[in-house]
């Protein structure tokens, strides 16, 4: 090697650690920006899907709001023996105007043929001119409806559309399909998706059919036709989501049950132009049908990387400091998100409790409404409590009756407390009306118990006995427009007959129930329980309604099991000091019969011999709304107020969800947090 050359290579040799170090600095930015990319990614990818998982959430429960109506109509129908135009208009008004969205509520009864003349008849009384039946003629113009053995008119409709009024869905399969579907299951049911003449391609609206049904003495279900809602997807998904930022996102919602394939997209929403998308997808109930919601937005690839490692060349020793940083940083993300999705239900105040827990009114983080949670207690965190309180929300779930409190989910904690979430009732029990009123009047008393066993003739329709029927678990409240309305709760001791496994579940000569309106046979170990336990309690209920006492009152609970077991009541004229109707004081004594044989023979017949009592003065729907006006919001506001107080001291005390599943058992109530992992019912 020449001189020359020597001198010319000196210089590379005296880089070569500094080119060595900034190699190795180049590949600790490189291998840093590659760990810090994907760790971001990943906490993006996370980030969206919690975000696209409440999204979701958020669409499922705005799809059950502009149904509520819908929902109260088998009440509505099942309190009143005819249902008039104006009645109906009343009913429905003010859904109409929280929700501008619905295109029109209208109401379907099934007329046999031959009856086609008298409800034409009733239309044009009513005040509809030229009522009658129609169908669609060869013209496409509105002629008379054919002669069929059965019509399904729509006979109410709000807002009113005159050419409507009449239309005989019987004369169009494709429109006659949903509600027959309606009428077979006995559930709600959608259509696929429609377009309404007035609006443009691609505006898609949905028709819900609901069966309506009225129990008849005897306890025969007579099928009476469909409530039907029509609604624009567009403005009740944006509702829905208009507390969420969507503007990154891209929705489309299909249904899954649709045919053709191109007839599935509901609604659509463009999100930001990207070549490569994330996407989320969650699939639900809506009725009887499968949707889908796709939530898709812009992957950010690798947004930023040319500045990263222009920072590594520069700082490449900092380089693993900073990936280090990153990745904590990272770590402290996830679980500040994972925090974050254990608070979907935060405990307000303390309700009351029962047999097996405690009942807390709750805030749910998507959910428009209040919510009561009841959480097991611990005492009862055996493998029996545990199933047991199973069962209650198993067989509270599966009835559908419109009187019977309604279960929305339930699940664990990460600790292991059960819990279930059901509907909130803004009301006061019978027990708190009768101390704050006195005795009822007699009318009032037969419009609330038909109600009453409503409910159970249901239950015992199924194979349930209710087992603690007393006025504290009777809940009176507004609901749908409808005042006076009841809600049967806690079936948290019911049982069902022809399921011996769960007897086994109470233990050997225990008394199940409340003493006070306990029948004899559920004290007296050797007798049978059977579904006329649950009218021995009704008939306690009445008594209790009517003269202001329980029916039999000692020092001990002891000798008021003596007294259910030995002692005839005393009759309720008597133990008020005033006159009763004759013959509902002979019903509540009947009921209140030693022998289970000589009770009414089911809730469903005493619900018939209580329409047919003839000396007991109507107490109509104006008058529970009279005095829901003048007495029954003061008596809401005046528990309101006491819960208030309560919470407010709650808010003093915050703890985690395993001070719950160690305190359930303190009087105070407990603010808290449970987690969103749990099961809809």
């Amino acid at each position: 090697m020449t001189e020359a050359t020597t001198e010319r290579t000196a210089p590379l040799a005296r880089r070569a650690p500094g080119l060595i170090v900034l190699a190795a600095g180049l590949a600790v930015s490189a291998a840093a920006f590659w760990v810090a990319r994907e760790r971001a990614r990943a906490d993006w990818q996370a980030d969206f899907e919690r975000k696209a998982s409440d999204v979701s959430a958020a669409l499922v429960n705005g799809l059950d709001v502009p149904l509520e109506a819908l929902q109260s109509l088998p009440a509505l129908f099942a309190s009143s023996e005819e249902v008039t135009r104006s009645e109906f208009r009343a009913f429905v008004a003010p859904t109409l105007k929280r929700h501008p969205a619905i295109y029109a509520l209208e109401w379907l009864p099934e007329v046999p043929g031959a009856e086609r003349a008298k409800w034409e008849a009733r239309a044009r009384a009513e005040g509809v001119a030229d009522f009658q039946f129609t169908e669609v003629g060869p013209s496409l113009a509105m002629v008379p409806a054919k002669p069929r053995p059965r019509h399904v008119p729509i006979f109410y409709m709000e807002p009113s559309e005159p050419k409507a009024l009449g239309f005989d869905i019987a004369s169009d399969p494709i429109r006659l399909d949903p509600y027959d579907r309606a009428k077979s299951s006995g559930r709600a049911v959608a259509s696929g998706r429609i377009r309404l003449v007035e609006d443009a391609p691609g505006v898609h609206s949905i028709a819900v059919f609901q069966p309506v049904h009225r129990t008849r003495a005897g306890g025969a279900l007579e099928y009476l036709g469909a409530g039907v809602e029509v609604f624009r997807l567009r403005p009740v998904v944006e509702r829905a989501l208009r507390d969420y930022d969507t503007a990154r996102y891209a929705l489309t919602l299909y249904d899954q049950d649709s045919a053709p394939a191109e007839e599935r997209v509901l609604y659509e929403k463009a999100g930001p132009a990207a070549r490569a998308r994330a996407s989320f997808q969650k699939s639900f109930a809506f009725a009887d049908r499968n949707w889908t919601l796709d939530v898709s937005t812009a992957d950010p690839g690798s947004a930023g990387r040319s500045f990263v490692l222009l920072v590594g060349a520069l700082l490449s020793l900092l380089g693993a400091v900073v990936a280090q940083g990153a990745q904590t940083i990272a770590g402290l993300r996830r679980r500040v998100a994972k925090v974050e999705q254990l608070g979907q239900y935060t405990l307000e105040s303390k309700l009351g409790e029962g047999g097996m827990g405690v009942v807390y009114r709750a805030s749910h983080a998507m959910l428009r409404r209040p919510t009561a949670l009841k959480l097991l207690r611990k005492e009862h965190g055996h493998s029996a409590g545990l199933a047991r309180f199973e069962r209650e929300v198993q067989l509270t779930s599966q009835l559908t009756h419109p009187n019977t409190i309604a279960v929305y989910d339930y699940g664990r904690t990460p600790d292991g407390v059960l819990y279930y979430a059901m509907e909130y009732i803004d009301g006061i029990d019978f027990e708190h009306l009768v101390r704050a009123e006195g005795p009822l009047p007699p009318g009032r008393v037969v419009f609330l118990m038909r109600q009453v066993l409503g409910s159970l003739a249901e239950a015992h329709s199924v194979g349930l006995i209710h087992r603690d029927i007393k006025p504290a678990n009777l809940m009176l409240c507004e609901r749908g427009g409808l005042s006076d309305f009841v809600k049967v709760l806690d079936f948290g001791l019911a049982k069902q007959l022809r399921d011996p496994s769960a007897v086994a579940e109470t233990h050997a000569n225990a008394v199940i129930g409340t003493p006070h309106y306990l029948a004899p046979e559920s004290i007296d170990s050797t007798g049978a329980q059977g579904s006329s336990a649950d009218i021995y309690a009704a008939g306690a209920v009445m008594y209790f309604l009517l003269t202001g006492h329980t029916v039999f009152e000692a020092k001990t609970l002891l000798e008021v099991c003596a007294h259910h077991l030995h002692t005839q009541p005393q009759p309720p004229s008597s133990r008020l000091g005033r006159p009763l109707p004759a013959g509902l004081e002979a019903v509540v004594l009947a009921c209140l019969s030693k022998d289970p044989a000589k009770r009414p023979a089911s809730a469903a017949a005493l619900v018939g011999v209580l329409d047919e009592l003839g000396d007991v003065e109507r107490w109509t729907r104006r008058d529970a709304a009279r005095w829901w006006e003048v007495r029954g919001r003061e008596l809401i506001a005046s528990r309101e107020a006491e819960q208030r107080e309560r919470a407010e001291r709650a808010r003093e005390r915050t703890v985690e969800i395993d001070v719950v599943s160690r305190t359930l058992g303190e009087s105070e109530p407990m603010p808290t947090s449970v987690p969103v992992s749990r099961r809809r019912s």
